[in-house]
């Protein structure tokens, strides 16, 4: 007698249209016979001009949930992921009107935005610098007075360290927030309800850290030196080097204050990618968030015989045991 066929899984991912990372999670899905749902962050127009069967206007709140809570119904997906950090607050959201395994909404709101970030780490008791938020129309000669440095200016929501900037005394600070109060009003911001995050400057080597949570518990998937001097006065994107030489012992206080990190953001679900510096003071959270690495880095990884990252975050949103 023929047994009945087992019904096909399915994953929906939450992707931008220039996502790197789209092939990947294809050649993934292919491997373990799932089948994806990919949706598009595009407005109704775009979705329509380019005849794209699942767009949805990330940007749209409430609207933009109800859009991706009925397609994943009429999809019967087994589970939810986003790609890229633009969909991690409203796969969170819906995932949880969806009954699926997530992460705290909030926590995906903290991952975009660094002042949300540091005051939740600061608050769940993780090591941070210190920091203090102001507004982007405040004159920086009057700010440099009150500053301690070397400091860093930073952007709240923007990525790939764009604004990110060192300055060492206040003739730096005047030039370093002015630049990048020009950048903010280039990208369309109102500078007097705009803030800007300065925060103390950090020495010590730069990692990265890739993993995988389950129910709030880490797998460190792996730990990347950042081998160039990071010292500023701007912070490019550069090599990433794995295994880390760093001691086992560093290592594993990196990966402790990484889930702890996780915890104080209610990141309890799915791919996380953290960067950190180490010092003697040991290591220092930058930046944690409830996605895996961006670009084109995760295809140096390779786990067991031949898995992909993007493989191993399918099986896991699928359910498939990761012991290995």
């Amino acid at each position: 007698m023929e047994k009945p066929r087992t019904r096909q899984r399915r994953v929906m991912l939450l992707m931008a249209p220039a996502t790197y990372r789209a092939g990947a999670f294809v050649r993934a899905a292919e491997h373990l016979d799932v089948a994806l749902v990919s949706v598009l962050d595009m407005p109704d127009a775009l979705r329509d001009h380019w005849q794209q069967r699942h767009g949805v206007d990330f940007a749209q709140g409430e609207h933009a949930v109800a859009e991706v809570v009925a397609l994943a119904q009429k999809s019967e997906v087994d589970a939810l992921l986003a790609v890229d950090d633009g969909a991690t607050e409203l796969a969170a959201l819906a995932c949880a009107r969806l009954g699926l395994a997530h992460n705290a909404p909030a926590s995906a709101t903290a991952a975009r935005d660094k002042l949300v970030m540091r005051s939740m780490l600061q608050a769940g008791g993780v090591p941070v610098p210190e920091f203090r938020a102001v507004s982007a129309a405040a004159d920086p000669r009057t700010l440099a007075s009150g500053v301690t440095f070397p400091c860093v200016v930073k952007p709240l929501r923007l990525s790939g360290s764009r604004g990110v900037i060192r300055a060492n005394d206040p003739d730096d600070f005047v030039v370093a927030f002015t630049r990048l109060t020009r950048m903010l009003a280039a990208d369309g911001a109102a500078l007097a309800s705009t803030s800007v995050l300065i925060e103390e400057y950090l020495p010590g080597q730069e990692v990265a850290l890739e993993g995988l949570l389950s129910a709030g518990e880490l797998r460190v998937l792996a730990l990347f030196d950042k081998p160039d001097p990071l010292v500023g006065p701007f912070f490019e994107e550069t090599i990433y080097v794995t295994p880390s030489r760093l001691s086992s012992v560093i290592q594993a206080d990196i990966a402790r204050a990484t889930a702890a990190a996780a915890t104080a953001l209610g990141l309890r679900e799915g791919p996380v990618h953290a960067e950190l510096r180490v010092n003697e003071r040991g290591p220092w959270l930058i930046e944690i968030a409830g996605r895996s690495i961006g670009g084109l880095c995760s295809t140096i990884l390779s786990f067991g015989a031949g898995i992909s990252l993007e493989e191993l975050i399918l099986r896991h949103a699928i359910g498939e045991a990761l012991d290995s």
